[in-house]
């Protein structure tokens, strides 16, 4: 992605130049009757596809989100009944847990055998080394060479020849060698490039990404499509977008298109808003467009495989994968070059229905403006073709061709799936919105319940009808607190003979307490009472066992997630490799990035290079068990051999917080021989001279001061192995 500036002020009849995009003229264009028929063809099988995933999957997201925004269905919360969300808080901590920064991608070399010479033993390349650069026999006990052969024509000593197999081998070495250190390199650069584009995603990437696991807790899927956005290229995705004037260019070309043709008045709003851009257009010193891969984030309903799909993860088996937006009429235009208008299919508001639902408008309705236009991008994967096409319209926006995001796996969609289960009926899973539906239900139900009994297990009275009059009645409601209260009673009458409290039922907390709740809850998704909130009166053993269940099963989501992002990474790297130029790279990384020059080169390259998530490096990260670790590992790794210390070094200073390059100084010794040099108050210089020079006095030197003595690492807690 390039921030290739146009250093210009263009005029307005630069814009008006710009060549229009293909577009249709008539409100009902003519089209080919077998060109209609396959458009029609493929509005059936989207409408199919979304027909047999709706009826169930996307009924249950529409609930569970309800469930998930609300705690309650909607009927319970518009009846002011009692609510307490639990749902609410499991997802925000998952989340918090599964997520909390942005995952570091690392690039590796793929496994091959690359030597065709070469056994991979020391000893063979050894003895190549010797065979390659021979030298003369000596005498075993003298050491002094012995004579060789000798130049039949000077009578001189010839030297050993070398052994060319061996120089072939030792050759081979260095190339694959030399082409490995150009991958690692390149390997490098991508690494560099996916942290740039992470951070240029409109929107934020760690933001989304923690959007779409909080979409996948509710839905069961959120979906991440990789899309290349090219120079002056608009897209209809709305997060798949990088912040340049791509998208103003688009909509100037669209608003003079409709000016040159005749299609807007002279004093419409259309003709003010041309006027406007064009006076910003060209306000500017510089138009920024920018290309580069970048992250689209759908709605769980608006992608769907076909129905041939058989694993949701992997999209196994699925022959199409749709994606489907809901555009206005313009934003069809300025993005399509198509007016659409008149021909087809409606949808008022953000309605996602069936056909029933839509209404085909007139082609010289001016309300069709207000309308949307569904939109759907099909992704072909038994014709290796992409197409878009519009509901209700005959023809193709997007003819169809080769996609623009050439990657191994075919789709440029994602899922992200968690309770993965076995269902040959439904490869959705259930998200745990809805394996936690029940558990809601009931928790809202018994407090609801609670709530019903305290009101009418307020105190009441009753007396005799006409035993009280309706000042005796007054007084009695609105007493005050130790006041007296005359009421009128037969003499020797006793007034509580008059005036009784009315027996009700006890309140039993056994009939609503909700810790048989929290225990199917735990054994549902993992989350206990303490995890919530709440306290229950398990003891500490209890309490641990659960939380290290519940680790583990967050654990199992952790490798879900990785797996997820490894994959978008490493059909990134592919994206990379194919797309961009040398040039760009530079400009992004620097003037030192590997890049090939040659397209078959980079496709060639791109099967041996490959971006995945470093392991664990998106989630919460637990410094005190790393440390734990760590040290407990110290006293064995100090005594191994061939160990760097700057690796253990940096992992320190990574736990305890500090940068790590500001700490590390090439050449400088460590702290404690700093300290032996500055004992004296100055630094001094070695001499050489016993006299003259501490550290040439062997014991009676530099280092004879009392050394106090080292601290004992205290206990450590017992932190779990494994995935703690």
């Amino acid at each position: 992605m390039v921030d290739d500036t146009l250093d210009m002020k263009p005029a307005p009849a630069a814009y008006g130049a710009m060549a229009p995009k293909e577009r249709s003229d008539d409100a009902k264009p003519e089209v080919d009757p077998a060109r209609a028929k396959l458009v029609a063809e493929w509005l059936k099988r989207a409408k199919r596809a979304r027909a047999h995933w709706g009826k169930d999957v996307f009924k249950r997201m529409d609930e569970c989100q309800q469930l998930a925004s609300e705690g309650a269905t909607k009927d319970w919360v518009e009846a002011g009944n009692y609510v307490v969300p639990v749902i609410v808080r499991h997802i925000n901590q998952a989340v918090a847990q599964l997520y909390a920064k942005n995952p570091k991608a690392v690039a590796k070399r793929k496994k091959r055998l690359m030597y065709t010479l070469w056994d991979g033993r020391p000893d063979s390349l050894q003895a190549a080394m010797e065979a390659a650069n021979p030298q003369p026999p000596v005498d075993p006990l003298t050491g002094m060479p012995l004579p060789g052969p000798t130049d039949p024509v000077t009578g001189a000593p010839m030297a050993p020849e070398p052994d060319p197999n061996a120089i072939a081998l030792i050759e081979e070495i260095a190339a694959v060698r030399e082409q490995n250190d150009m991958i690692d390199r390149m390997g490098k650069t991508q690494e560099l490039l996916w942290s740039y584009f992470t951070t240029e995603q409109s929107g934020g990437f760690k933001q989304q990404v923690k959007a779409a696991i909080r979409r996948t807790k509710v839905n069961g899927v959120a979906w991440c499509k990789l899309v290349f956005q090219r120079e002056l290229q608009p897209r209809p995705e709305i997060g798949a977008q990088i912040d340049d004037t791509t998208q103003q260019i688009a909509r100037l070309e669209q608003l003079g298109r409709e000016s040159d043709e005749g299609e807007t008045a002279e004093d419409s709003a259309r003709i003010e808003e041309l006027r406007l851009l064009l006076q910003q257009m060209q306000s500017q010193e510089a138009i920024v467009v920018r290309e580069g891969p970048v992250f689209d984030w759908p709605r769980s309903k608006d992608m769907y495989p076909d129905e041939k799909c058989r694993h949701l993860k992997t999209l196994f088996g699925a022959q199409a994968l749709f994606h489907e937006f809901m555009l206005t009429t313009d934003e069809v235009e300025s993005i399509y070059g198509v007016d659409v208008c008149g021909s087809y299919t409606e949808f008022k508001g953000d309605d996602r229905g069936d056909d029933e639902k839509g209404v085909r408008p007139s082609a010289n309705d001016d309300s069709t403006s207000k309308g949307l236009a569904r939109v759907i991008e099909v992704q072909d994967k038994r014709n290796g073709q992409f197409l878009t096409i519009c509901e209700g319209y005959p023809d193709f926006l997007k003819e169809p061709a080769e996609p623009d995001v050439r990657l191994e796996r075919f789709f440029t969609g994602f899922p992200l799936v968690f309770n993965e289960t076995e269902n040959e009926k439904c490869i959705y899973p259930s998200s745990d919105v809805w394996l936690m539906r029940h558990l809601q239900f009931e928790y809202n139900r018994k407090r609801e319940a609670l709530r019903e009994h305290c009101i009418a297990a307020a105190p009441n009275y009753v007396a005799r009808k006409g035993a009280l009059d309706k000042a005796d009645r007054s007084a009695l409601q609105g007493a005050k607190a130790h006041e007296v209260i005359e009421v009128k009673t037969a003499v020797n009458e006793d007034p509580s003979a008059v005036v009784k409290r009315l027996e009700k039922a006890n309140i039993d907390p056994n009939l609503y307490e909700v810790e048989q709740v929290f225990s199917d809850m735990q054994r549902v998704s993992g989350a206990q009472e303490a995890n919530l909130g709440g306290t229950s009166d398990g003891t500490a053993t209890e309490s641990t066992i659960a939380e290290q269940s519940r680790t583990v099963s967050l654990s199992e989501n952790v490798d879900d997630l990785d797996e997820w992002l490894s994959d978008i990474a490493a059909a990134t790297g592919q994206l990379m490799m194919l797309e961009m130029t040398k040039e760009t790279v530079q400009q992004i990384v620097g003037p030192g990035a590997v890049w090939p020059d040659m397209q078959a080169s980079r496709e060639e390259i791109a099967m041996d290079l490959m971006l995945e998530i470093k392991a664990g490096s998106s989630g919460r990260p637990n410094a005190a068990a790393e440390l734990a670790k760590l040290e407990r590992a110290m006293p064995y790794i100090v005594q191994m051999p061939d160990m760097n210390p700057k690796v253990f070094a940096k992992r320190y200073l990574e736990l305890l917080d500090i940068d790590v390059e500001d700490a590390f100084v090439e050449g400088l010794p460590s702290i404690t021989a700093l300290n032996a040099m500055m004992a004296k108050g100055g630094v001094q210089a070695g001499t050489g001279d016993p006299a003259s020079d501490p550290n040439a006095q062997g014991q009676q030197g530099g280092q004879n001061a009392a050394q106090q003595p080292g601290r004992q690492a205290g206990p450590q807690a017992a932190f779990p192995t494994g995935n703690a």
